[in-house]
């Protein structure tokens, strides 16, 4: 039997973190804060780290114990997702109080504290690339949310020492104090909550919608069509209604006005349905609720990223090869034609083409 007083209990610290990260290395188990609980980690690759968390939940649990990447990019590159809303659940949850398994068994969770995630890149950038981790969960641990009181406990501590546990990092109380939210992906692109947690399904249908604006100059003519277009398109491509937005502004757009016929028709001759658009100007709230702002022209690209520095990394000129969609107004009906036909090739290459989702990545890199 080990001795009880092995556990070093630590404030958070680089020093703590290179400590805790060391153990993790050496096959030595850490108990780790995160914004829901705290969590025994371990190394899965190690067998001594396994036989420990054994030794703790028994055989069951430990099959569950889930991947901690130490970022949203590392677990966007390892666990490779394809289908564009699971893509999205990781990018908008994570980090944050949610876990997610995947139909092959695989699951992955970003915590949301400084200090773990310090701990996980450290022990990540030394080659310790699948640390996994069990929640106090067990009936005598309580809620989880201190692990002070649990050292406290002889027979507790002792428990823990005896499986291996060497390290803690020790925060105080835990922020929401409960287990996280478990979602398992389905083949359609859809989730089931397994878990309820601090995150709920109304939350995640919130975060899950997709916000596209589009700009122009009055709002009567381009963008307007451009909306219509791209509402169809992303239904005909299987996005759910209710997770996406599309809407449309202008830089000097007045308040109220319809969009113009000649638009109208055009958009009815390639077989897309006009809404009952009234024109507005671009707001600060626009601008703010949106995930995608395509400009039609550059200089609607330019005032938008003037007026909004904050959103300048979500604003891109519509055509990715940078040409300009010249405005319709005042000329014939076949150069609306045109336009229409210009807008459809451009949002079916900006959203929906494979390319998408990495230029919108790559635009995002930067915020």
């Amino acid at each position: 039997m080990s001795n009880a007083s092995q556990i070093s209990v630590l404030k958070p610290s680089e020093s703590a973190y290179k400590a805790a990260a060391g153990a993790l290395a050496r096959g030595e188990l850490v108990i780790l804060p995160t914004e829901t609980i705290y969590g025994v980690f371990g190394d899965q690759e190690n067998q001594k780290a396994n036989d420990g968390l054994i030794e703790i939940f028994g055989a069951t649990p430990v099959s569950l114990g889930g991947w901690h990447a130490p970022s949203l990019e590392i677990a966007l590159e390892r666990t490779n997702v394809s289908h564009p809303l699971h893509r999205r659940m990781l990018e908008r949850l994570l980090p944050g109080p949610v876990g997610f398994l995947f139909e092959s068994g695989r699951s992955v969770r970003v915590p949301d504290n400084a200090a773990t995630l310090a701990v996980l890149q450290t022990a990540h950038d030394a080659g310790r690339t699948n640390i996994i981790s069990i929640g106090l969960m067990r009936e005598d641990f309580g809620k989880g949310d201190e692990i002070a009181p649990l050292l406290e406990n002889d027979s507790i501590r002792q428990q823990l020492t005896d499986a291996g546990v060497t390290v803690v990092i020790d925060v105080g109380q835990t922020v929401l104090g409960r287990p996280s939210t478990i979602l398992k992906f389905t083949r359609d692109g859809g989730y089931e909550i397994t878990r309820e947690g601090p995150v709920g399904e109304r939350f995640i249908n919130e975060q899950l919608r997709r916000r596209i604006l589009f700009v122009c100059t009055g709002n009567t003519c381009r963008s307007p069509m451009a909306s219509a277009i791209a509402t169809r398109v992303l239904i005909d491509q299987g996005e759910p209604e209710d997770l996406f937005e599309v809407s449309s502004a202008g830089t000097m757009a007045a308040t109220g006005a319809p969009m113009t016929p000649e638009a109208a028709q055009a958009l009815r001759k390639l077989g897309y349905e006009p809404d009952s658009h009234q024109s507005k100007p671009v707001t600060a709230a626009d601008v703010q609720r949106a995930d995608e702002i395509y400009g039609l022209t550059r200089s609607h690209v330019n005032a938008m990223k003037d007026a909004f520095p904050g959103a300048a990394w979500k604003i891109s000129l519509l055509d990715p090869d940078g040409n300009d969609i010249p405005d319709p107004i005042g000329l014939p009906a076949s150069v609306y034609d045109e336009t229409c036909r210009t807008l459809e090739s451009l949002i079916r290459r900006r959203l929906v083409e494979p390319s998408a989702g990495a230029e919108r990545q790559e635009r995002g890199a930067g915020a």
